[in-house]
């Protein structure tokens, strides 16, 4: 029998090695007038590398500065031994019932039948999240955290009584979402398409007025011109394509800086048929790209129903750039599934619609037109990108984001290897042209 001792397994792919090159580093651009802790008016960008350290800057997806929507039911009549009356939500999941009150005997007054429905409803919040307070018969429902604004529309609170109990209901209103939640989780969906990637994340006050994106340029020189591509979400701007106009205008100063990027943007479609999106394929904005995508059955849709504006997949579309080689398509089927199995497993538009209740007329002419979106295969598993489109025409160099990161690259790499030559004295034939060994030095480079 051997030895005891302590034995070691060695593992791989655990250290999180920092990539080579700078491929991979991207910038994300946030609107909200709500800071997260680890950030202040005149420290409005940081340099992250995983999800850990956006949460340790107080990116979290705790709901900060929700206020959830607040509804009543007010209990009018005690009934009759017996009588049940139970209180009842319509939730994006169905209806979800908050508990079920048999009057008793002891139960006399008004009070006393709101007291026992209130310890019903609480001793259910860990189930079904909503709480409740009573005072002289009036049981006020919180809605459960993370709901924001879904529940101020409609009709939510119902109840179902038997017997002669009477109720007053009074729904839900005042919700509003909190602005950091979409935050985490479009930096959640990067690093986990992209793990090894480096983060610049800004965040600035929602404009007053008309996007114009300065901010983009204010990140870059920021990171002293390290960004290869950045995410744009702007979920206060009702989408138009004067928008990629505006972010192009922008974004192009980085070529004249010697530090070109591209840019993806989310804008709100949130209300707008797929059908009335505007073509992108008029305008000459090939430094954008504009992302439609969305989750339909899991936290990208939690998210839309709270916030009631598109979500997207900015992160997850920037993760994928970012993880990409610069000459490889990121809708290559064989490389980029998004799909986890839960989040963006059920495609959807950043409008609500589901990618499988639309017309294949319609998603042809949304990829003419240029926008990227997600798609499926009836015979293969997965969720993958349309396509990588730009906003230009087809017809030109730079119709796609791998013919702009490649030339990017290139241009980066031959002012790295010729800059040593700016300003350097020539010598000149007599004649004044350049001399062979100039000229064969100069092809090198």
């Amino acid at each position: 029998m051997a030895l005891n001792k302590i034995s070691f397994v060695r593992g791989s792919a655990g250290l999180g090695r920092p990539l080579p090159g700078k491929d991979h580093i991207s910038g994300m651009l946030f609107y909200s007038d709500t800071l997260p802790s680890g950030f202040g008016t005149s420290d409005r960008i940081k340099k992250i590398f995983s999800l850990d350290e956006a949460v340790a800057l107080g990116i979290t997806d705790q709901h900060i500065s929700e206020t959830v929507a607040t509804g009543s039911v007010e209990i009018t009549g005690v009934g009759s031994d017996g009588d049940t009356i139970e209180i009842k939500v319509l939730s994006p999941i169905g209806s979800v019932s908050l508990g079920t009150y048999t009057k008793v005997a002891s139960d006399t007054t008004v009070t006393n039948v709101a007291d026992a429905i209130e310890l019903i409803i609480n001793a259910g919040t860990a189930t079904h999240g909503f709480s409740c307070s009573n005072i002289a018969g009036v049981i006020t429902i919180n809605a459960a955290a993370g709901s924001g604004v879904f529940y101020n529309s409609g009709t939510p609170i119902s109840t179902v009584i038997v017997g002669t109990i009477a109720a007053t209901i009074v729904q839900f209103s005042g919700g509003i979402a909190s602005p950091i939640d979409p935050l985490h989780y479009h930096i959640k969906e990067y690093f986990r398409l992209q793990p090894k990637g480096v983060l610049y994340v800004g965040i600035y006050a929602v404009p007053g007025g008309a996007y114009d994106f300065a901010e983009a340029t204010t990140i870059r020189i920021f990171a002293n011109g390290e960004i290869r591509q950045m995410g744009v979400y702007s979920p206060a701007a009702t989408f138009n394509a004067a928008l990629t106009t505006a972010l192009h205008t922008e974004v192009v100063k980085s070529e004249e800086a010697d530090a070109p990027f591209g840019a993806i943007l989310t804008p709100n479609i949130k209300g707008t048929a797929l059908s009335a999106l505007p073509t992108l394929a008029t305008v000459s904005n090939y430094r954008v790209s504009i992302d439609i995508a969305q989750d339909g059955n899991n936290k990208g849709l939690e998210l839309y129903n709270a916030a009631g504006v598109s979500i997207g997949t900015m992160g997850a579309l920037l993760g994928v750039v970012s993880f990409a080689a610069v000459n490889e398509c990121i809708a290559w089927v064989g490389k980029f599934n998004i799909s986890d199995g839960n989040e963006l497993e059920t495609i959807a538009f950043s409008n609500g619609v589901l990618y499988k209740d639309q017309a294949q007329s319609l998603l042809d002419t949304l990829n003419d037109y240029k926008y990227i979106f997600i798609r499926g295969f009836a015979n293969k598993s997965g969720s993958y990108f349309n396509d990588s489109h730009t906003c230009i025409a087809n017809t030109s160099d730079f119709a796609y984001i791998e013919n702009v990161r490649t030339m990017d690259k290139a241009i980066r790499g031959i002012q790295e290897n010729s800059l040593e030559k700016l300003n350097s004295p020539l010598q000149l034939n007599t004649n004044g042209t350049l001399q062979e060994d100039d000229i064969a030095e100069f092809e090198r480079l």
